[in-house]
């Protein structure tokens, strides 16, 4: 055994034998060498490895595997053929029973260490569907392929349609179908792979930023089996498309609209400062429960429509509305929320920073016939501060309902909310680590953390979604 007080006790290249413990949040194996713990990519808990050390720090090291020496009892064949190469799904090859435990344990450690806190965690909501779910795919196009070892000498290299490889922006995996999307959008790409192909279009590259073709986007509307297609090009010249448009709608006449995104930006981003309008409406359809949306090439839209409605049914559970309430939605982005707890309550104040997001939601609650609902542009980090008349003139919330970014709630924007005193609290969060950071603030300042939902809105991935109900003492 290492001695205890060894302050580095791993060199870097070094060869160890660990056993992995458990899966800390964001996906890496846990091991330990006496107090000394190594984080290890693309491991499983139970794994008995052979690891080399890539990075040392005083309290802990990075280490990549080189050997497993036994596997995981909870490790299944992944089903995807592009799985070590891709990082997408980093747990597709964890039995889902298991994934779910160990974001359900992420939970606990998080609010444990980091907030101090001993709340009530239920066991995870599972995800409705766990294959197919997600109703956007965003394909990257590049002359830059990233070489699988599965691949021929002879494959070339400069066409690639699919995904960034891991922590490379400038390489691409090509891949002619991915598991996260349903089947009829796989035989759409392929056909639509197959076209690019044949037109020889050129594929933009992300170090010369040349190329016509940077991004093949598919959405498809869950309840309503709308599809969009989305060409994202640099260049302004909608024609070169013409000859690959006209064959998918012959081949594929559920494709409902398609259009040309044009982005000259040198960053990694599909929106385009303009937009053609090739085929159908620019839109399509789509629900969560009975709100109905229209859903643009830009607009946000949760991407896995039957996980939102599974976690938007959590948040009016722990909101426990009787039809009299007013509901302050902060951070609402489009409205989602705010819409879909609108038929329980009162009325519905939604508050957001984004212009385009409070129009969107505007127009989705007038779409919708509905009238209860109110919705403001605000930065939250200031608005409290900058407009004392306008928040004295609004009823107070009997709810707030917060939905912050990754960050959590900015500091000022914490100390406004606890001042509002909100009898009750429904906080969602997508990073549980800023959450229980908050939620530990909250508790310091006369709230009860009373219970925690976990839920998993992204299968075969580190992420977790998580809902908070929180009381005012």
């Amino acid at each position: 055994m290492l001695p205890m007080n060894t302050p580095h006790p791993v060199k870097k290249n070094s060869i160890h034998e660990v056993t992995i413990e458990s899966i800390a949040f964001g996906g890496k194996g846990i091991a330990r060498l006496s107090d000394y713990v190594i984080f290890v990519r693309d491991a499983l808990p139970g794994q008995l490895l052979r690891v080399k050390i890539i990075k040392r720090k005083p309290q802990y090291a990075e280490a990549i595997i080189e050997e497993i020496v036994k596997e995981s009892p909870h490790f299944i064949p992944p089903p995807c053929p592009y799985f070590s190469d891709c990082g997408g799904c980093s747990f597709q090859n964890l039995d889902y029973a298991t994934q779910c435990q160990i974001k359900e344990q992420q939970i606990r450690d998080v609010f444990t260490r980091l907030g101090g806190l001993d709340a009530t965690i239920l066991p995870v909501k599972g995800a409705p569907v766990l294959w197919g779910y997600r109703n956007k795919m965003e394909f990257s196009a590049g002359t830059e392929r990233w070489f699988m070892k599965e691949n021929d000498p002879g494959t070339p290299r400069d066409f690639a349609l699919g995904l960034h490889a891991p922590r490379r922006f400038d390489k691409i995996l090509d891949i002619e179908s991915c598991l996260l999307q349903d089947d009829e959008r796989n035989t759409l790409f392929q056909e639509i792979r197959k076209e690019i192909k044949k037109e020889g279009l050129s594929l933009y590259n992300a170090r010369t930023h040349e190329g016509y073709l940077r991004n093949v986007v598919i959405r498809k509307g869950y309840h309503t089996g709308d599809i969009m297609v989305n060409f994202v090009t640099r260049d302004d010249a909608p024609e070169r498309l013409t000859p690959v448009v006209e064959h998918i709608l012959r081949r594929f006449p559920s494709v409902t609209t398609v259009v040309n995104n044009i982005s000259d930006s040198l960053g990694m981003t599909a929106f385009g400062q303009k937009e053609w309008r090739l085929h159908g409406p620019g839109i399509i359809h789509d629900r969560i429960g009975v709100i109905q949306y229209e859903i643009s090439a830009n607009s946000f839209f949760q991407t896995n429509t039957s996980g939102a409605e599974q976690l938007y049914s959590l948040v009016e559970d722990f909101a426990e509305l009787t039809g009299q309430e007013t509901v302050w939605d902060l951070y609402c982005g489009t409205g989602t929320i705010a819409l879909y707890l609108s038929q329980k309550a009162k009325q519905v104040l939604g508050f957001e920073m984004i212009r385009d997001a409070v129009q969107n939601a505007r127009q989705n609650a007038k779409k919708n016939d509905i009238s209860n609902c109110h919705f403001f542009e605000a930065n939250l980090d200031t608005f409290f501060q900058k407009n004392p008349d306008l928040i004295q003139s609004l009823p107070g919330p009997d709810l707030a309902v917060v939905d912050p970014p990754r960050a959590g709630l900015h500091p000022d924007f914490i100390q406004q909310l606890i001042h509002l005193a909100p009898p009750k609290i429904v906080y969602v969060s997508c990073n549980p680590a800023t959450q229980a950071r908050d939620a530990a603030l909250l508790v310091e300042n006369g709230y009860s953390l009373v219970k925690i939902q976990p839920v998993d809105m992204f299968p075969h991935t580190p992420h977790i979604e998580s809902v908070a109900l929180l009381t005012k003492t």
